[in-house]
């Protein structure tokens, strides 16, 4: 009798083991992630054929080309602004004609996921990436340490951690703040890096371009603070036609930005224009010239 309950008692924790494993399934991946060179997490699978990815963090990006708009993993509190994740895989195709299953899910400061977003792929789907975002308006983020993960049949196989910095805010303390100065220019020497053409009166003609080189003074007062700057070209009308976001990371040593318009005939229209410069939306600096018909020629410098 004793004999027959010993058995009873191992087949049950036998078949409880195997239940378990057919509910949960055998881990596939290793325990201790590997840092790749963009500083994702990844966690490699035992099989060296099988997907792995890696993590993009942007404020934006295009519908035309797909390009990132302000990568990399420092974000400031901003209203209407996003924050994407995109994930690039390997070996997309590694499992066959089975669909795929992710989840990307975004994990804040308390360590507690606040959103996750799955994601199906059947096999005749042939993305390469996936994706997601976030809006990081002030009535819905705090300040702090961020991660994203992403899991594929719910087991974890990369993650990445970012910060959200708090809303931009002059301080009074350090004076002005960032000062920029504007110059308009038709084109730069290859040889010399001279600026060609100066001024404020540009000629409209085919294949011309007004370029402009802002200097950025004081750029590093907020040496610990993502910079986002938007460059605003606006015509005769006084609406925008051509908007350039520029993100200046904390480690990036930049202290010029640049920008150009085309003035072919096809483009412009002769009239008095302008080009704008924000700070996280705050109007810091602004530049007005003129465009005129092909047919005039601009007024002499004087000397």
């Amino acid at each position: 009798m004793i004999m027959k309950k010993i058995q009873l008692i191992g087949f049950t924790m036998f078949l409880t083991t195997f239940l378990l494993l057919l509910i949960n399934g055998c881990s596939s991946r290793m325990e201790t992630p590997v840092m790749a060179d963009d500083l994702t997490a990844v966690y490699p699978s035992k099989n060296v054929d099988d997907i792995t990815a890696k993590i993009s963090l942007c404020r934006d990006v295009t519908k035309k080309t797909g390009e990132r708009i302000g990568e990399g993993m420092v974000f400031t509190i901003m209203e209407k602004e996003s924050i994407h994740v995109i994930v690039d895989m390997e070996n997309r195709f590694a499992y066959g004609n089975r669909d795929l299953m992710f989840h990307i899910d975004w994990i804040g400061p308390d360590n507690e996921s606040f959103y996750r977003k799955r994601i199906d792929l059947p096999p005749d789907d042939s993305s390469f990436t996936i994706s997601s975002s976030i809006a990081i308006d002030p009535d819905r983020r705090l300040p702090g340490e961020y991660t994203t993960r992403v899991y594929l049949f719910r087991e974890l196989i990369a993650e990445k951690k970012f910060d959200i910095l708090p809303e931009f805010q002059i301080n009074p303390s350090m004076g002005e703040g960032i000062k920029a100065g504007i110059t308009l220019y038709r084109k730069k020497s290859k040889k010399s890096g001279k600026l060609i053409g100066e001024g404020t009166e540009f000629i409209i003609k085919n294949k011309e371009k007004v370029r402009t080189i802002i200097n950025l003074e004081n750029r590093f007062i907020y040496d610990d603070q993502e910079l986002i700057f938007h460059i605003d070209w606006t015509g005769p009308d006084g609406k925008s036609f051509y908007e350039k976001e520029i993100d200046l990371s904390p480690n990036d040593t930049s202290s010029t930005i640049n920008s150009s318009i085309s003035i072919s005939p096809g483009n412009r229209q002769p009239g008095a224009y302008s080009l704008r410069l924000y700070l996280f939306r705050q109007l810091i600096a602004e530049k007005k010239f003129n465009l005129l018909p092909e047919s005039r020629t601009a007024p002499a410098k004087s000397e």
